[in-house]
């Protein structure tokens, strides 16, 4: 079982690079679109530290005994990545003036509920059942 858990890790990391080699291999694609692949970088990175550091979090905190208080730092490390991808979102939008990519920005949005649901995923397979 400790070896699956070592591989859902890998996962996070996996979607990353996932998301970096199609990013960095579709430019002219996503410029058709009007998607500025460096800000869909940004927020693949800001969303895979968030990710990583949140299920760094959980494994520490999985074998408290307080149940509740494990969901509360589930859920409390889901809002704040959610808040630092729409902190940053904003600040691209308020800085970039004309030359914002908006459709990027709704990639990062994708990008969040992936990362969401692994972390999810990741989180539910910490501990087993008994």
């Amino acid at each position: 079982m400790a070896q699956e858990r070592k591989l859902n890790n890998y996962h996070v990391l996996g979607l990353f690079v996932f998301v970096l080699g199609l990013s960095m291999l579709w430019q002219d694609k996503l410029a058709a679109y009007k998607i500025n692949w460096v800000v869909v970088e940004g927020a693949n990175a800001v969303l895979f530290v968030f990710t990583f550091l949140n299920i760094y979090f959980q494994k520490k905190n999985i074998n408290n005994p307080n149940q509740s208080a494990v969901i509360r730092g589930v859920m409390a490390g889901t809002f704040l990545k959610l808040m630092g991808l729409a902190a940053a979102a904003l600040i691209y939008l308020v800085v970039s003036g004309a030359n914002r990519s908006v459709n990027a920005v709704f990639v990062g949005m994708g990008l969040y509920i992936i990362y969401t649901w692994l972390e999810v995923k990741i989180s539910l397979q910490l501990k087993p059942k008994k």
